[in-house]
């Protein structure tokens, strides 16, 4: 009797899982062989930090590491991504039985024996619930959804910090060779203004004409201050950004920095859909959705039955006036359904907020 009851139970179950809803359709990350031009981290997100070494520049790798170890935005996407990797351990072990050892003591006087008495009694208790309707499993595919956008969600985090530092450090880069050319407008102006004074002292050049020239060159001594001060605005931001003393980064910056090379920018008339699919925010939105969608699926299963199994297996001692007597003990069960029949609207209103919350990630998508 109690077989074929489970047996129907697990029937019943399989025929009464939710249904889960319709998810977005999924964007391949692989680019279609027509799309000629290669990605730049080969289609892969991990490879993205090594991009910026093949630029040749050991300086501009040490600052994006630098950047990487104090940067806030990455330290919170790293929480973030613990959280998600403990989240989906916790889910994953609904699936799994748990045991847990017991231990007990008490001295008295029991029916069989009127004198006193003391009993110790230790056992391992082991229980499992049979997920019939799915609800542990999708909680768990929702975990390991969340976990994926998470980890994409490190990678922009990486990616972000060192785009910003690099922009950083050519901004710098190209601020000095303009200030080169600056100062050497100065000296450039500044020489024709002496030798112009020279004249007008002479007499061969009107006041005039070297009063335009002494200008010029407070003009040309003007630009290459303002120059350097737009120069140490950029090495200041640097700091902020790399949270390296600022002595410590100028020698850094003196260091002769080898030509950058030449990227090939090829014309681009259109870009295939599958591209998109590189960026993490996407990549991260289309899990959520997925995540959504477990929760949803796991809410729904909430409503069903629930299947638990439990069993144990100890030993006792008790002893009383001198003598002692040793028992085993062991027990499979009880098997127990629970059926839930009344929680004022609780798993319903769970089931419409993970709906809500499963299409504002498809809108979100």
């Amino acid at each position: 009797m109690s077989t074929a009851l489970l047996a129907s139970l697990l029937a019943a179950g399989c025929a009464l899982a939710p249904a889960q809803p319709d998810t977005p359709n999924a964007i391949s990350t692989t680019a279609p062989s027509a799309w000629n031009t290669p990605l730049p981290h080969a289609g892969r997100t991990v490879d993205l930090a090594l991009w910026w070494q093949s630029l040749g520049d050991p300086v501009l790798v040490q600052l994006i590491e630098a950047s990487e170890h104090v940067s806030p935005t990455l330290a919170s996407a790293t929480s973030r991504l613990r959280q998600a990797r403990a989240a989906l351990e916790n889910a994953s072990a609904a699936n799994r039985p748990g045991l847990a050892a017991n231990a007990s003591a008490q001295r008295g006087v029991n029916q069989s024996s009127p004198t006193v008495g003391t009993g110790l009694q230790a056992s391992l208790d082991a229980s499992w619930e049979i997920d019939l309707f799915g609800a542990n499993r999708q909680a768990a595919n929702a975990a390991e959804a969340r976990l994926a956008g998470s980890g994409a969600q490190w990678h922009e985090a990486r990616v972000s910090v060192a785009a910003e530092t690099a922009t950083a450090y050519l901004n710098w880069r190209n601020c000095r060779s303009l200030l080169d050319v600056a100062e050497n407008d100065a000296r450039s102006r500044s020489e024709t203004a002496r030798l112009s004074a020279l004249s007008a002292q002479a007499g061969f050049t009107a006041p005039a004409v070297n009063a335009l020239a002494q200008a010029s060159a407070a003009e040309g001594r003007s630009r290459a201050t303002q120059q350097r001060q737009q120069c140490d605005s950029t090495l200041k931001a640097l700091v902020a950004l790399t949270a390296l003393d600022e002595h410590e980064l100028a020698r850094r910056l003196a260091l002769p920095a080898p030509a950058l090379p030449e990227l090939a920018m090829p014309a681009v008339s259109s870009v295939p859909a599958e591209v998109l699919s590189q960026r993490p925010d996407l990549y991260a939105a289309q899990y959520e959705v997925a995540a959504a969608s477990a929760d949803l699926g796991s809410s729904q299963a909430q409503r069903y039955p629930r299947l638990t199994l439990a069993g144990s297996i100890g030993a006792l001692n008790y002893s009383t006036l001198g003598t002692s007597t040793d028992l085993s003990t062991w027990s499979i069960g009880p098997l127990a359904l629970s059926l839930p029949l009344f929680d004022g609207g609780r798993r319903a209103a769970n089931v419409q907020s993970a709906q809500a919350r499963y299409d504002e990630a498809a809108a979100l998508y």
